[in-house]
């Protein structure tokens, strides 16, 4: 984002986008075409409205080492050795643009969605299992009892606990199983799991066109509804669970409107952990953040249902910037 009282709305790093556009007669038309974002991306990026992420940086040093001549960003592979040197040597020079416009710590805090730069505490809610699915271990009388024993939704728990601690050394993070007390409600809070499994969630989402429902076709899960009709469904082939649906959605947190509010859901289990893992998994987190980072004007407040694929019992990451993965995208209000 640009500083304010800056030179950012006319400075260095979007007058060198401009330059490189027009150096090859672009229209933004024509070059968000090519680079797969939609215009408004590349005029605000040149305005200095916002600031593209690294990852559209090297699509930019790719493609114009590359001669702008392609329909869309070519592999590195299909680069020439000239190209690949000119390659490195934009992108290194936008890169270094793009940390003159920011802020000390702002460059650290755009590269990662679970990084709070508040500092303030986090807590990583989730549901309890059902009676029938209780461990002997998570009884608290039991000599090896593990206070983690009943969590429905353990793989995001601990998928995500990971990520948070480091990319907030500085901060507070717990995960708690559906317990919390008055100054947890004013933390950065993410729940895990469907109102099924995690009463907070159906608490705090009743006013979204996006509810979960029991459904008569799916046992042991909660359906995705859209406005009262459309209903998501996982899908199977035979008994096996081939693909999920998967909540990821923030908003401030209402208790506290400087701290956040995030969900990830999912039908199963499956889809709250691949609704975590669109943005932990370190081969896909940067192109999915990028996706949300040119779509969605304030990452705070935003809602987006994706499919999870299942793949030999191993969950998948989705994709976000591959359109059939996205379900359905929503703003929230609150």
């Amino acid at each position: 984002m640009a500083r304010p009282g800056s030179q950012s709305g006319t400075g260095e790093l979007g007058v060198r986008l401009r330059e490189l556009r027009e150096s090859r007669g672009m229209t933004q038309l024509r070059l968000g075409r090519a680079l797969g974002v939609a215009v408004s991306s590349i005029s605000s990026w040149e305005s200095g409205a916002k600031t593209p992420p690294l990852t559209r940086l090297a699509d930019y040093a790719t493609y114009f080492a590359a001669g702008a001549v392609t329909d869309g960003v070519p592999p590195e592979n299909a680069l020439t050795g000239e190209q690949r040197e000119e390659r490195l040597r934009l992108k290194q020079e936008l890169d270094r643009m793009r940390a003159a416009d920011e802020e000390p710590g702002e460059a650290e805090a755009r590269q990662d969605f679970w990084h709070f730069p508040d500092g303030g505490p986090v807590r990583i809610v989730t549901g309890g299992l059902t009676e029938k699915h209780w461990s002997p271990l998570g009884t608290p009388s039991e000599p090896n009892f593990l206070s983690l024993a009943r969590c429905a939704d353990l793989d995001a728990a601990v998928e995500l606990f990971g990520h948070v601690r480091a990319a907030n050394p500085r901060s507070q993070a717990e995960i708690r199983l559906e317990h919390l007390g008055d100054d947890d409600l004013r933390a950065h809070l993410v729940f895990l799991g469907s109102g099924a499994t995690n009463p907070w969630v159906e608490w705090l989402t009743a006013d979204w066109p996006v509810r979960q429902v029991p459904d008569d076709d799916v046992v042991d899960g909660s359906v995705f509804e859209i406005d009262g009709e459309r209903r998501l469904r996982p899908s199977f082939r035979g008994d096996q669970l081939v693909e999920d649906v998967g909540l990821l959605a923030r908003i401030p947190n209402p208790n506290n409107l400087r701290r956040t509010l995030t969900f990830c859901s999912g039908v199963f289990t499956r889809g709250g952990f691949g609704a975590v893992r669109c943005l932990t998994d370190p081969e896909l987190r940067d192109r999915n953040l990028a996706h949300l980072t040119d779509e969605v004007a304030d990452l705070n407040r935003f809602g987006l249902l994706m499919r999870v694929p299942v793949m030999r019992h191993v969950t998948g990451t989705p994709d976000l910037q591959n359109p059939a993965n996205r379900l359905y995208e929503w703003r929230p209000n609150t």
